[in-house]
């Protein structure tokens, strides 16, 4: 830092920079709380809804009323699905429009790189944790043929997820793509006799719409859009402002929004204890779920080989030291 300069008596004096005065340890918590204060909200809302919804289940609320008291997590729910598609597609329209074109190769060589890497991390863990946890092993009492219903098989092929990948990223509607994306179902269709008078069905990929938003399309769209105008110049700087200015308003949006989160959480957390039919039943099974996995199952089977041993190496230290 450049020392300040006085003139004094027709000479240069330099004068110090003042030193930062020291904060007291209490003025350092209250800087804390006051940084950190959403976070600290938040994790109380989580623990004052439990407290809640233990309270509120002596009251014995029926359907109606549970749906009532879920309501304002209902609405933070609302809020956040509301804020995502603004907040995405301004940010990246915004944040691909200040980049440089000629280093927005190396640039997407990264991410793609990035997107590539922690999506197969991602798959590992899920495959893992599957092998491990075996979700859905208690639900083949749920049989089809016991319902009188038709078996149908929904597994879904392997081309035909990366085809809907590939759909996905270029939608053929913007608009529908902000609540509905591509998926491909199956339809048996009957192809003909057989020599025994029984018909044969052939299973066939048929094109539906599903329910969600194709953020997948919007991201893609987003980037390339600001980087068109990019190179639009000086034609393309007031749309650029524009969406700037849509996106630092949608942050402010945000802002506000975290304010409202403890309490939504709070909500949103008593209304799942009170919808439960028992409390410690359902942890005893999360607990009873975690002891019979197999990589706790062979921990157990580890420690119990190590103790037998060791006992063993006990017994005859024992039996040398009596000889």
């Amino acid at each position: 830092m450049e020392d300040k300069k006085n003139e004094l008596n027709g000479h240069a004096v330099s004068v110090p920079p003042p030193k930062p005065t020291k904060k007291t340890p209490k003025e350092k918590l209250l800087m804390f709380l006051s940084r950190n204060l959403v976070v600290i909200l938040t994790v109380s809302g989580v623990l004052v809804g439990v407290g809640l919804g233990m309270i509120v289940r002596r009251a014995e609320l029926t359907r109606a009323q549970m749906t009532y008291f879920a309501f304002p997590g209902e609405m933070l729910l609302r809020m956040l699905k509301m804020i995502i598609l603004p907040l995405v597609v301004c940010s990246l329209v915004s944040g691909a429009a200040s980049l440089d074109t000629r280093s927005l190769g190396k640039l997407g060589g990264i991410a793609v790189t990035y997107f590539l890497v922690t999506t197969l991390i991602a798959s590992a863990i899920g495959v893992a944790l599957a092998f491990i946890i075996k979700p859905g092993v208690g639900a083949g009492a749920l049989n089809t043929n016991d319902l009188s219903l038709e078996s149908v098989s929904t597994n879904k092929e392997t081309a035909d997820s990366f085809l809907d990948l590939a759909r996905n990223l270029f939608p053929s509607n913007l608009v529908a793509a902000a609540f509905r994306s591509y998926a491909t179902d199956y339809k048996m269709i009957a192809i003909g006799n057989s020599t025994n008078g029984t018909l044969n069905y052939q299973k066939v990929p048929v094109g539906t719409d599903t329910d969600g938003m194709n953020i997948l399309g919007l991201v893609l769209f987003a980037m390339v859009f600001g980087v068109a105008l990019r190179k639009l110049g000086a034609e393309g700087e007031e749309l650029i402002r524009f969406f700037n200015a849509f996106n630092e308003a949608t942050m402010v949006l945000v802002s506000w929004i975290m304010w409202y989160v403890p309490v939504g959480i709070m909500f949103l957390v008593g209304s799942k204890i009170v919808e439960m039919e028992d409390v410690v039943e359902a942890v005893a099974n999360i607990q009873a779920e975690e002891e019979t996995s197999p990589l706790v199952t062979h921990q157990k089977q580890g420690d119990d080989s190590c103790h037998s041993s060791c006992d063993t190496v006990d017994d005859k230290e024992g039996v040398e030291s009596v000889l």
